[in-house]
């Protein structure tokens, strides 16, 4: 008997009895759309996650270590060029200072909202010192939206993030006037002459947003931080006196955060490398002490939770199987019952057990694949349903699933292995027919 004929044979058997036949084409199509759902939200996370972060594990941000508060921070004037000097200075990029101010001069507390949390949403100002450099290090300012433009340094300007735009678009947006409030006695105003592109603000704004961060020249925040620190009146010691910080140990000038891009892509190095750089800073300043901020230790715990996350989904793979596996053996063996005096007359004819078997096997076989293909349309129907109904990339969701020809191959070859397994105990019980009970019991 030639595999061929039997082959034929079995694709024309698969789908003769309709009830059956759908009943383990739905099984299986549940778990394949179940099964490419989760996979390519879990492409979408990953490949989210590796944009944002991947190229950052090398980056790093310096201060001076226990302040209560970033702007409280004092980092030398020649803090770059002191970092230059290191003798592992080969592996750094770009240097990028910068000047934060304190979250008090917000003053739009009451339109901005709440943060996930409860909390009330803040605004972060960062007064950068030189933008190319600012933009070799991260890459918010590297595109802006239409009619945008960068601001010019000595001037009162400023650079909003996307999401903050979108989200009060009547209050922000080019051209208009963007205040910061100092001391509760006047306000620093500023013209918005750009928005960050919704690419990049969009995404980095809105995973767990606690602030929207602000871009204005650093000759903005060394204003801001003259009048803050003036102590003419208790007023203006109000953002220093809570924390017991004494504001005339402060030069408005000083920058008070340095951000370090490296060429080191690894996170035990870049530890290694965060250490040496700490210990010839403070050899350099020893009168100083400073702490750095890494993601290193964070992608070290991503990339657990991924290795915890694909454990997961091996598992749901698991259950996927078996569930569509029982499903088919269930509708094989209805229709094996079915199908006795068939079965008995092949075998009179000449066939052979291990016939029989391939034979339903090719059957099931036949109907996982069918189950995959109406699964991966499901999954693909589902995927952007979401998509439209949650605005996905805009309005919350940082990431977007993504039906690749991995996940299109990983649901076909799982349908054909439910295709094996749920065809093998019903081929088995119908190899086992004996024609001559079969046919006299008939």
């Amino acid at each position: 008997m030639k595999v061929g004929k039997v082959t034929k044979f079995a694709f024309k058997n698969a789908f003769r009895r309709k009830i059956v036949s759908i009943l383990a084409i739905v099984g299986i199509s549940v778990a394949i759309t179940m099964q490419v759902t989760i996979n390519s939200f879990t492409k979408g996370m990953d490949d989210t996650f590796e944009d944002i972060f991947g190229e950052l594990i090398g980056t790093f941000q310096l201060q001076e270590k226990n302040t209560p508060v970033t702007y409280a921070s004092q980092l030398p004037i020649n803090i770059t060029e002191t970092i230059m000097n290191f003798e592992n200075s080969s592996l750094i990029s770009s240097v990028a200072t910068e000047q934060n101010l304190p979250a008090t001069v917000n003053n739009y507390t009451d339109i901005l909202g709440e943060t996930t949390f409860g909390t009330p949403m803040g605004i972060n100002v960062r007064g950068i010192e030189n933008i190319e450099l600012f933009s070799e290090v991260y890459s918010e300012l590297e595109e802006l939206t239409n009619e945008s433009r960068q601001f010019e340094y000595n001037a009162d300007e400023c650079i909003i993030p996307y999401a903050l735009y979108n989200n009060n678009s009547e209050v922000f947006d080019i051209g208009k006037t963007f205040s910061l409030m100092i001391n509760s006695s006047y306000t620093y105003d500023l013209e918005i002459v750009g928005i960050t592109s919704a690419a990049v603000g969009g995404i980095m704004q809105s995973i767990m947003v606690m602030g929207y961060d602000v871009y204005v020249p650093i000759n903005v925040t060394n204003a801001v931080l003259f009048e803050l620190l003036r102590n003419d009146t208790m007023n203006h010691m109000f953002h220093y006196t809570p924390f017991g910080l004494d504001p005339n140990q402060f030069g408005e000038k000083n920058p008070n955060v340095a951000a370090i891009r490296t060429t080191i892509d690894n996170s035990e190095e870049i530890g290694i490398f965060i250490g040496e750089l700490t210990a010839y800073l403070e050899e350099q300043y020893p009168e100083m002490e400073f702490s750095t901020l890494s993601l290193a230790s964070a992608l070290s715990a991503m990339d657990d939770m991924m290795e915890t996350q694909t454990i997961v989904i091996g598992i749901v793979a698991i259950v996927v199987i078996i569930a569509g596996s029982m499903g088919v053996i269930i509708a094989q063996l209805v229709g094996v019952e079915g199908r006795s005096k068939e079965f008995a007359i092949l075998k009179a004819t000449g066939w052979k057990e291990g016939h029989i078997i391939y034979s339903v096997i090719i059957e099931s076989i036949t109907l996982g694949v069918v189950g995959a293909i109406v699964g991966i349309i499901l999954s693909w129907l589902s995927i952007k349903g979401l998509e439209s109904a949650m605005s996905f990339g805009d309005a919350g969701m940082p990431f977007s699933p993504v039906i690749t020809f991995g996940i299109v191959l990983t649901a076909v070859g799982t349908a054909m292995g439910i295709g094996i397994l749920g065809g093998l105990y019903p081929g088995i019980k119908a190899s086992s027919v004996k024609p001559m009970e079969v046919l006299q019991g008939s």
